[in-house]
């Protein structure tokens, strides 16, 4: 990991824990505001190639190496998580939306 302290604050740390939800959010306004499909996934895209690119290089890999590429790629799969998770939230509300428009429909007939 990164050893850049501040104090006894580890700013290393601090900048992946911060970089988390800034996914989140991007990703979630990426989903309710972009039309194209390709430009909604590229962030979901990008780090689950990263991530599995990482886990094939823990697994690839021997001694100290393996857990310094393993310990990425769990960073990694927590950042795939923060964009998946604006999915499932996007997902719900348009199904949710769908079904109320559905039930609109059929009130009027």
């Amino acid at each position: 990991m990164m050893d850049i302290h501040a104090g006894s604050v580890n700013l290393g740390e601090v900048f992946l824990f911060l970089l988390i939800p800034l996914c989140f959010i991007i990703q979630l306004i990426l989903c309710f505001r972009v039309k194209p499909l390709i430009i909604r996934l590229a962030p979901a895209a990008l780090f689950a190639v990263i991530t599995a690119l990482l886990f094939i290089a823990a697994l690839a890999s021997s001694g100290w190496d393996g857990i310094g590429y393993l310990i990425l790629a769990i960073w990694f799969a927590a950042l795939l998580g923060a964009c998946l998770l604006p999915w499932a939230i996007y997902l719900i509300i348009k199904i949710i939306k769908k079904l109320s428009a559905q039930n609109e429909n059929d009130f009027e007939n």
